[in-house]
């Protein structure tokens, strides 16, 4: 029972003991019983349980983390679900919380800066009423102290007094507390959270974001995408075709918009190349089983990348369709996104202008969630018919 392994944690960690003993009943609930019996809850291959109550020494603020591993293993980093128990035991939390470390490397003495930042933009972008977005109180009074910076990263809380709990309450809440953090991960691009804690940092600090000169930024993305062109594809993974729209989110703008932040423009091409040249090579892929479904295998052999020619074509691949009660070519621009959910892209004014003039002949090409399940679906027609547009150099949002 989760229950008797918290509570004996409540009742017997401040028994006077300083050290840390691995043979004692504090030790075992939370370092051995308790990660296992929340693993059993939810065995899933992403998520690691730990629980720790110091090294050497006893900590003031036992804890049992919830990690994600393709965010963080570790609570000295990244963001986490962790339930923290109270200096005097008079009970724990549940949180979604983040490691103060990286925040004590980075930002210094203005660390608390930084992490009020984060925390506000969070709990702006979670909408929740299971959990509480007010401080919580673990006794600690000192900055210098971990249980400070315990209190000051959670996004996320609830409460549970000693003795007023049970393991029904326990996993109910986990549960929803974890359907929020894979909500938050699904949005996380390629980027470090490392990278994203520093966008969401100058988001916030300043609207007004400065860039690299355009002109030299040209010449250096012209050489590395020199350097892409070319790259060979590595398609472990079957594309498989879903409904329009049916997984668009425009939750998490600051972390999944790539205009909003301070940009390493020379990474940013080179990784925008390699994604997008993955993702015209799935389309080519659902492309030719397309057209062997329908019958136009003949037309296999016509698909064309124009795309490895020139970017100005305002498309990226043609290739044929069955329209009305005639075979025609038509004209593909891929748009492909690493996330997982169907967020924002851009477009060009070039591709506006060109959707427009082909009509229903032109059709996007939407790939996204590319390194863990590749979803595709097709959008025939201009595309102001079917999305709005953002001025910022055009980003793309379904109009539904």
């Amino acid at each position: 029972m989760i229950k008797e392994q918290f509570q004996c944690v409540l009742e017997n960690f401040n028994d006077g003991n300083k050290k840390v003993s691995s043979s004692s009943v504090v030790y075992d609930a939370l370092v051995r019983q308790a990660p296992q019996l929340l693993k059993s809850e939810f065995p899933r291959k992403d998520l690691l349980f730990k629980g720790s109550v110091g090294q050497g020494n006893k900590t003031d603020y036992p804890w049992l983390c919830v990690f994600n591993i393709n965010i963080t293993r570790s609570a000295q980093f990244g963001l986490y679900i962790v339930f923290l128990f109270k200096k005097d035991m008079s009970g724990f939390y549940l949180t979604l919380s983040q490691g103060v470390t990286y925040f004590d490397e980075m930002y210094r003495s203005k660390k608390y800066d930084a992490v009020k930042k984060v925390v506000k933009y969070f709990q702006k972008q979670i909408n929740t009423d299971l959990f509480s977005k007010e401080k919580i109180n673990l006794g600690a009074t000192s900055k210098s102290t971990l249980g400070y910076g315990y209190q000051a990263t959670t996004i996320l809380s609830k409460y549970y007094e000693s003795k007023k709990f049970d393991d029904k309450m326990i996993i109910s809440d986990l549960r929803n507390l974890i359907d929020i953090y894979d909500f938050i991960y699904a949005h996380m691009s390629t980027d470090s959270y490392k990278d994203i804690i520093a966008r969401i940092v100058t988001y916030e600090s300043s609207k007004n974001e400065q860039k690299d000169s355009s002109d030299i930024a040209i010449e250096k993305i012209r050489g590395v995408l020199d350097e892409v062109e070319g790259q060979p594809f590595n398609f472990s993974k079957p594309i498989r075709e879903v409904k329009p729209f049916a997984n668009t989110s425009n939750s998490f703008r600051e972390i999944t918009n790539p205009l909003i932040r301070k940009t390493d423009w020379v990474k940013k091409a080179k990784e925008d190349a390699l994604t997008g040249l993955h993702g015209e090579g799935y389309a080519i892929i659902y492309e030719k089983e397309r057209l062997e479904r329908i019958g136009l295998n003949k037309y296999i052999n016509k698909i064309n990348q124009v795309s490895v020619k020139s970017d100005g074509y305002g498309y990226d691949i043609e290739s044929y369709d069955l329209i009305g009660t005639e075979i025609k070519k038509i004209y593909i621009e891929v748009k492909t996104t690493s996330n997982k959910v169907d967020i924002e892209f851009q477009v060009s004014r070039g591709e506006i202008e060109k959707s427009k003039e082909l009509k229903n002949r032109y059709f996007i090409y939407r790939v996204y969630d590319l390194k863990h399940d590749p979803k595709v679906y097709r959008v025939q027609g201009a595309i102001t018919d079917h999305f709005e547009l953002d001025p910022i150099t055009y980003l793309a949002r379904y109009k539904g």
